[in-house]
């Protein structure tokens, strides 16, 4: 057997039989075979020229081989591989998985080289992107990513604890987050550990409330929101676990990768804020697509479902905010923002915020 199809072709069989195996629970037999298919994938990939004329299977077996060297661990071959694989001539799907991998792969390696030791009431978070170089980095960015993680820790053993979801105004915490920051290269990392703010014997464990939050931002990275509302019924919660995910996810250039790691999971977030939707979807003929651009800067106590927006031109704007997503539009409040959503003459109902920070806020 020394042709390129049939080396691939035995790889993807035995590939698949390792994904039966993990899917019947034999994580040993599933790694055996994920290993064969590796080594027959690689050889597949060493035996493509790298020409332009090879394209775009030369890129495509790189990809499939990478990813394979990802499930196996083999962290080294992986990054080799990716890089094999940009060298040549991918097209800019393919380009794209291959750099989403090196993040990944990057993220692992980093978890495994570093010997990290996480607790059982710890959350590590890992940064990477323009933001960032070594052990440093933009402090709005990892503000705009650590408070919305805090506050879903809070409203995760709220939900827990089967409190209805609130709305007006903030709940005690039930965790104070302490932060301890490990030696890291080309990258911002932080660990995160749950100290629980009183002795309650009904409180979740950390454990449980950082399993939650990660099988939960798992779901939304996989594009599995309907999987998320079957964790979270409670649609308050679920609009908030949603929203506040979103603040923080990448954007793409300022930080083009998030990774959230525990004792017993690691959760690769690459889906980009803008591709998770909030607000309402439903589709009304009364309303109009709208995008506009002012400052957040009024809001009624007697209805904290309606906050104000100033446009420069002093124009005013109602936006209605819908249950579970009040953390996610306070987080903006006083800010400049951009929201795109629809209109229906009186209120906005948004999809979503962004911060515009090169515009000068208005006196």
């Amino acid at each position: 057997m020394n042709t390129v199809l049939e080396l691939h072709n035995q790889a993807m069989k035995l590939s698949q039989r390792a994904m039966v195996a993990r899917h019947n629970g034999d994580k040993a037999r599933a790694g055996t075979l994920a290993h064969e298919a590796f080594e027959y994938e690689s050889q597949a990939a060493e035996l493509i020229p790298n020409e332009k004329v090879s394209e775009p299977t030369r890129s495509i077996l790189y990809c499939s081989v990478a990813s394979l060297a990802y499930e196996c661990q083999k962290w080294e071959a992986a990054k080799r591989f990716i890089t094999k694989g940009l060298s040549g001539y991918p097209s800019e799907r393919i380009k794209d998985e291959l750099e989403t991998l090196s993040k990944r792969v990057n993220f692992e390696y980093y978890l495994q080289t570093q010997a990290i030791t996480i607790g059982d009431d710890e959350l590590h978070l890992f940064l990477l992107g323009s933001a960032v170089t070594s052990g440093t980095i933009v402090y709005d960015e990892f503000i705009n990513r650590l408070t919305p993680l805090t506050t879903l820790i809070d409203k995760t053993a709220q939900r827990l604890l089967a409190i209805d979801y609130h709305k007006a105004g903030q709940m005690p915490s039930r965790f104070i987050p302490a932060l301890s920051t490990p030696y890291q290269e080309d990258n911002f990392a932080v660990t995160i550990k749950l100290v629980a703010a009183e002795h309650n014997p009904s409180m979740p464990k950390a454990s449980q409330v950082i399993d939650e939050i990660l099988t939960g931002i798992e779901f939304i990275n996989g594009f599995n929101e309907e999987a998320l509302k079957e964790l979270i019924k409670a649609s308050g919660y679920y609009q908030n676990f949603l929203a506040l995910t979103h603040n923080i996810a990448p954007d793409g250039d300022q930080i083009n990768f998030v990774g959230l790691s525990s004792l017993r999971k690691t959760v690769s977030l690459t889906r980009l804020s803008s591709e998770i939707e909030l607000g309402s979807n439903q589709v009304s003929s009364e309303r109009k697509p709208i995008k506009v651009e002012g400052i957040l800067n009024d809001a009624d106590s007697l209805k904290p479902q309606v906050i104000g927006l100033t446009t420069q031109e002093k124009g005013k704007y109602k936006i209605f905010v819908g249950e579970g997503l009040d953390d996610y539009v306070r987080f903006y409040f006083g800010r400049w923002v951009v929201v795109t959503g629809e209109f229906d003459g009186k209120f906005i109902y948004f999809n979503d915020l962004q911060t515009n920070p090169s515009h000068r806020l208005m006196a």
